[in-house]
């Protein structure tokens, strides 16, 4: 590094934006955006204040934004853009299969449960997912359950290994093993070695393979494994479902990421004008004050 580059490091940021995420759909804390934001945006003002940035890094915002309230709550608390991600997925372009557009698009405001992350699972951590439609959520936390009350698959008792292969692997314990412990070998062989002299890692691993494949099941559309699908989703997904109710959007067949944010953004600014004139005494009637979308055909 140059001595210009070493002078010019120390006054710019890392970053041009920064995004806050609140509680969203998968991995989340679960913080409201309400107080998650303006301490951002407090903490970003007293580092560029500290380091003399000639140029403030933006700070967006992410989590629970399905509707042009929400966006426009975000954009009130300062946010300089919002980032979508639950609603997406059940747009056209969204890498999933149909079947789970289709749930998504019948989710409501409270079809949505935590379960055991695959990729911290003997953590404890937790990803926010769909629960209408699919039973992943409840047979996930069994697994962590069991993983936490036993030392190994062989601690099991014969009926919990029964209900084990039955209703969540629907294969035989063996079976999977084989797969997961040829898959590690290609990619993990570290991960092997341990799982061979430590019985409750290998039942962690063999676990993580129903968690990673119930994720491939949803975006696959496997009929066979329909009540398995994880699909990462979070309350802003029933509130666009609300809002878009009766319209052309309704339909999954007719969601375009385009036209999402473009309505999200267009129903923000209606918002924003029709909330300024009570501050000077007009009244507004309800009917008028409500972005609406083009009726369904």
């Amino acid at each position: 590094m140059s001595a210009e580059q070493s002078e010019l490091a120390a006054r710019a940021p890392m970053a041009d934006d920064l995004t806050v995420e609140a509680d969203s759909a998968g991995h989340t804390d679960r913080q409201p955006l309400i107080t998650a934001m303006p301490s951002m945006l407090a903490l970003r003002d007293r580092i560029a204040r500290a380091h003399r940035y000639p140029v403030p890094v933006r700070v967006g915002a992410a989590g629970g934004i399905g509707t042009p309230q929400a966006a426009l709550a975000a954009f009130n608390l300062g946010a300089a853009y919002i980032v979508t991600g639950s609603v997406n997925q059940s747009c056209l372009e969204a890498g999933t299969s149909p079947e789970v557009k289709a749930l998504l698009a019948a989710a409501g405001h409270g079809d949505y449960a935590m379960a055991p992350a695959a990729d911290m699972f003997e953590a404890g951590a937790e990803v926010q997912v769909l629960r209408r439609g699919t039973l992943f959520p409840g047979r996930a936390r069994r697994l962590h359950e069991l993983y936490r009350s036993h030392h190994g698959l062989d601690d099991l008792s014969a009926a919990d290994r029964e209900r084990l292969e039955r209703k969540i692997l629907q294969r035989p314990v063996a079976e999977v093993w084989q797969e997961t412990a040829e898959y590690l070998a290609r990619h993990h062989p570290d991960q092997l070695a341990r799982a061979e002299h430590d019985q409750r890692h290998r039942m962690a691993l063999l676990f993580r393979w129903y968690l990673g494949q119930s994720s491939r099941w949803a975006v696959s559309g496997d009929q066979g494994r329909s009540g398995d699908f994880q699909v990462w989703c979070g309350p802003a997904m029933g509130a666009f479902n609300e809002w878009v109710a009766g319209s052309e959007l309704r339909d999954p067949a007719h969601r375009r990421v385009a036209d999402v944010a473009h309505h999200l953004l267009q129903g923000a600014a209606f918002h924003s004008r029709v909330s300024q004139p009570p501050f000077s005494g007009a009244t507004i009637p309800p009917a008028c004050a409500f972005y609406r979308l083009p009726c369904s055909r």
